[in-house]
């Protein structure tokens, strides 16, 4: 991302099989006062969108809900 800052983040309705697509330039917050505000973080990634599509029913096949990672439990009893 220091080198090319393209980014693109997918997002999946595992229900219903659409898909959300964002596109726009990434960057790595590695210090500063952003970072504090978050207890536990190293870095940050800031996202700035220049386009995105929605497309429904893309996806034929449907998933069980995701289950969450541990991690990410841990982080909201911060």
């Amino acid at each position: 991302m220091e080198l090319n800052p393209q980014a693109g983040l997918l997002f999946i309705d595992f229900d219903r099989g659409n898909l959300l697509y964002l596109t726009g330039a990434a960057q790595v917050i590695w210090e500063g006062v952003e970072i504090s505000t978050f207890p536990g973080a190293e870095r940050l990634l800031r996202f700035q969108l220049e386009k995105g599509s929605r497309v429904e029913g893309s996806l034929p096949l449907r998933w069980s809900e995701p289950k969450l990672s541990l991690f990410l439990a841990e982080m909201s009893s911060l």
